[in-house]
C-alpha cells in the first residue's frame, strides 16, 4: 500500500522476539485499526516518542489531523468513513460497561505490565533495555531507556509496584553485573529476605485478583461477549496479554501465574488475535526505523523514509495552499522585522571618541584655565595702587 498523505498511519514501536510491538497500547491500535479498517492503513515503526503530540507511543496521522493515546485512535478511527465499530453489537448496558472494564484494563493490567517491563531489576536489565537499545538509533539509544523508565515510576510507585524485587532473580542479576558488585553481604538477613517475600506475594496477589475478574467473566467463551467478533475491550486485554507472554522476561514472574492459573486468558488472547491476523500477510507492510546516525536524530520533527509518491488534485491544491500561507506569513514577519530595525535606527546616535584628540584638548584647555587665574591675579594687584 503507497504512502499518501490523505492515508491513515499508525506509528508505534518496532516489533520485538515473537511480540507486534514493544507496547501493549502500541499492539492493541495495531489489532483495532486491523479490525475496524483492515487494508486501509499503513504502519510505521518508530523510536522517537517526541514525534507524537503526547509525548508517548503509539500516534495516528491522517493528513493533517493526528490522534495519541489509545481512546484517542479508537475515537478517531470510528468516525473515518467506512470503519467498522467494533462495539456496535452490545447494547447501552454493554457499552458502559465495556467502556468501564476498557479503562480499568489499561490502568490495572497496564501496571501489572510494567511493572514486568521496567520495575524488576533483572527483567530491566536483562530484557527491557537490551531490547530498547538494539532498536533506537544513535544517539537516542543512550538517554531513551532511562528516561523511558523514569516516565512509568511515579505511576508505578502510587500502585505499589515499583522496586519490588523478585528475590532469587534479583540477587542474580546484582552479581551478573560488575559495577553493581559492591561491598556487601552475601546472604540478607532474614528480616530482610521476610519483607522481600512478603512484596513479592503482595505483586502476585494482585495479579491474581485482576486475573480472576476477567476469567470469571470470560468464562467457558472465547471472547468477552456472546458475540463472534472482538470488541475493543476483548482487543486491549488481549494485547497485554501479548505483550506479557511473548517478551523472554529473566523474571517471569507474573508469566508464570497467568500461564498456570488462567490459561483461559492465554487463549482468549490467541483467539483475538488469530481473528485480527489470520495469517502473517495480514499485518500491514511497515516501514522499518532508520538506524543511520545522523544530526537530524537530535531534531523531533517528522522524517518520512519512504519517497514522496503522486498525490491527487485536490491534495495537491491543499498542500500548495498551506505552503503559500506559511510562505507568506514567513514574508511579512521579516518585512515587520526590518521595518522596526529601520525605525529604531534614527533614534540611536552614535558619538565616535578619539582618545589622543581628547587628550590635546583637554590639555589646551587646562593651560587656559591657568592663564586666566593669572591674569585674574594680576589685575587684583594693579587695583589698590589705582585707588591711591
Amino acid at each position: 500500500m503507497s504512502h499518501t498523505a490523505s492515508q491513515v498511519v499508525l506509528h508505534i514501536w518496532p516489533s520485538q522476539d515473537s511480540a507486534l510491538s514493544f507496547d501493549p497500547s502500541c499492539v492493541a491500535a495495531l489489532l483495532y485499526l486491523q479490525l475496524a479498517i483492515p487494508g486501509l492503513f499503513a504502519l510505521q515503526y518508530c523510536t522517537n516518542p517526541d514525534l507524537s503530540p503526547s509525548g508517548q507511543l503509539p500516534f495516528l496521522t491522517h493528513g493533517m489531523h493526528n490522534a495519541s493515546t489509545l481512546p484517542a485512535i479508537i475515537k478517531y478511527v470510528n468516525h473515518l468513513e467506512g470503519a467498522r465499530d467494533l462495539d456496535e453489537s452490545l447494547d447501552s448496558l454493554e457499552k458502559a460497561q465495556n467502556t468501564a472494564r476498557l479503562a480499568h484494563v489499561q490502568s490495572e493490567y497496564g501496571d501489572l505490565v510494567a511493572h514486568m517491563m521496567y520495575s524488576l531489576n533483572a527483567n530491566w536489565w536483562k530484557t527491557t533495555r537490551p531490547a530498547l537499545v538494539s532498536i533506537l538509533p544513535l544517539p537516542q539509544r543512550y538517554y531513551v531507556p532511562a528516561r523511558l523508565r523514569n516516565s512509568h515510576k511515579p505511576r508505578l510507585e502510587f500502585a505499589g509496584l515499583w522496586d519490588v524485587p523478585g528475590i532469587e532473580y534479583e540477587d542474580e542479576d546484582d552479581d551478573h553485573f560488575s559495577f553493581r558488585k559492591i561491598k556487601r553481604s552475601r546472604r540478607a538477613s532474614t528480616q530482610e529476605k521476610l519483607k522481600r517475600t512478603f512484596e513479592r506475594e503482595k505483586v502476585i496477589e494482585k495479579a491474581r485478583a485482576f486475573f480472576g475478574i476477567y476469567a470469571k467473566l470470560l468464562a467457558d467463551r472465547p471472547l468477552f461477549h456472546l458475540h463472534d467478533r472482538p470488541t475493543s475491550l476483548d482487543v486491549a486485554f488481549a494485547a497485554h496479554t501479548h505483550i506479557l507472554t511473548k517478551l523472554p522476561f529473566a523474571n517471569p514472574l507474573l508469566q508464570t501465574v497467568l500461564r498456570d492459573s488462567y490459561p483461559s486468558l492465554v487463549v482468549h488472547a490467541n483467539t483475538v488475535l488469530s481473528i485480527a491476523l489470520p495469517e502473517a500477510q495480514s499485518l500491514p507492510q511497515a516501514v522499518q526505523p532508520s538506524m543511520d546516525i545522523s544530526f537530524s536524530s537530535l531534531i523531533p520533527w517528522p522524517r518520512h523514509s519512504a519517497p514522496k509518491p503522486k498525490t491527487s488534485a485536490k491534495t495537491d491544491e491543499e498542500v500548495r495552499r498551506f505552503r503559500n500561507l506559511r510562505w507568506a506569513f514567513i514574508g511579512l514577519s521579516v518585512a515587520a522585522s526590518v521595518v522596526y530595525l529601520y525605525s529604531m535606527a534614527g533614534l540611536v546616535t552614535v558619538k565616535v571618541v578619539y582618545p589622543e584628540r581628547d587628550a590635546e584638548v583637554g590639555e589646551a584647555d587646562g593651560l587656559q584655565d591657568v592663564e586666566d587665574e593669572e591674569l585674574e591675579e594680576e589685575t587684583e594687584e594693579e587695583g589698590p595702587a589705582d585707588v591711591e
